[in-house]
């Protein structure tokens, strides 16, 4: 039985055990030495009077016992985060940290500004910005809120939909004059392409033509998961660019840049832009305030962003 003396550290320490996995990360993280984390869970263990870790040759692992333990202990924190939360919203300053991680292409060429924007309107909350495609777990890599375009979100995490993302196939007008004009899909074999890397160094490209799906065998000359390089190949009349439109929708709405085959739809790397979120964890007013000044101003990008021909394809 635990007395009333029970203290809350143990809990939140034997989370951080958990998702460390071992007692050496698990220290420091909590700024213990690992001496001290050991002792530290002897204690909790004699309190419940059961075994919760478990000790194998790489790490370590909950029991059955340390499984029923941390679900509730992250029960436990969560209403107390949310308890804080509600306390904080009584204020009048959203105040606190969030930690973010975006996917390259979207965080340098449109949210960077847009965080910047966010900064500036709420100078109270701190930002913990990283701009890379490897979401991975949130939970280990200390994120809050993870923003990843994707046909297929994970379902280890909560994932809020926030807009298509349609790609295309574009070049700019000298390229094309350059190499003749490009009427159907067979011109593509004498065309140079420009393409994200993480498709793979030779692939399939999928081609929706009129409802009817199509693909083309692609070796691109230029790959990358730089997607403002990518941008600038095209820009700089290198090839014909598979991008998605938040790419490059001002740049065919200005002239500099123009669609290839404009009645196909490409399949690019994902369909729809999602929020990601780790589960079991309840988000902090800062983290939420986040979530809905970004998710406003990209649904307002969404008929720019969008597939165009979506009557056309198979609903996902």
């Amino acid at each position: 039985m635990i007395d009333n003396n029970f203290d809350l550290n143990l809990v939140r320490l034997f989370v951080t055990m958990v998702e460390s996995r071992t007692l050496t990360a698990a220290a420091e993280r909590s700024s213990m030495t690992r001496s001290n984390v050991s002792r530290r869970l002897k204690i909790l263990e004699e309190r419940f009077g059961a075994q919760l870790m478990r000790r194998t040759t790489r790490h370590i692992e909950p029991t059955e016992a340390g499984r029923l333990l941390y679900g509730h202990a992250l029960r436990m924190l969560d209403e107390l985060q949310a308890a804080n939360t509600a306390i904080d919203s009584l204020g009048t300053l959203v105040r606190g940290d969030v930690r973010i991680r975006l996917p390259t292409g979207l965080g340098h060429l449109y949210l960077t500004p847009l965080l910047l924007e966010f900064a500036r309107t709420y100078p109270q909350i701190s930002l913990r910005v990283a701009i890379n495609d490897n979401i991975g777990d949130l939970i280990s890599a200390e994120v809050d809120l993870a923003l990843k375009i994707t046909s297929h979100p994970p379902e280890d995490h909560v994932a809020r939909r926030i807009c298509d993302v349609g790609w295309c196939l574009c070049a700019t007008p000298t390229f094309l004059d350059r190499h003749g004009p490009i009427l159907g899909v067979e011109d593509f074999e004498r065309c140079e392409m420009i393409a994200p890397s993480s498709l793979g160094r030779r692939f399939a490209l999928k081609i929706w033509m009129a409802g009817t799906p199509m693909t083309l065998p692609v070796t691109p000359r230029i790959q990358s998961g730089d997607y403002p390089f990518l941008r600038e190949s095209m820009m700089a009349g290198l090839g014909v660019a598979l991008l998605p439109r938040y790419a490059v929708w001002q740049q065919l709405l200005s002239g500099e840049a123009r669609e290839v085959l404009e009645e196909c739809e490409p399949e690019g790397v994902g369909d729809s832009l999602y929020m990601l979120t780790a589960p079991n964890r309840y988000p902090t007013l800062a983290t939420r305030t986040l979530m809905d000044f970004i998710r406003i101003h990209l649904e307002r990008q969404a008929e720019n962003w969008g597939r165009r021909n979506l009557a056309h394809l198979p609903v996902a």
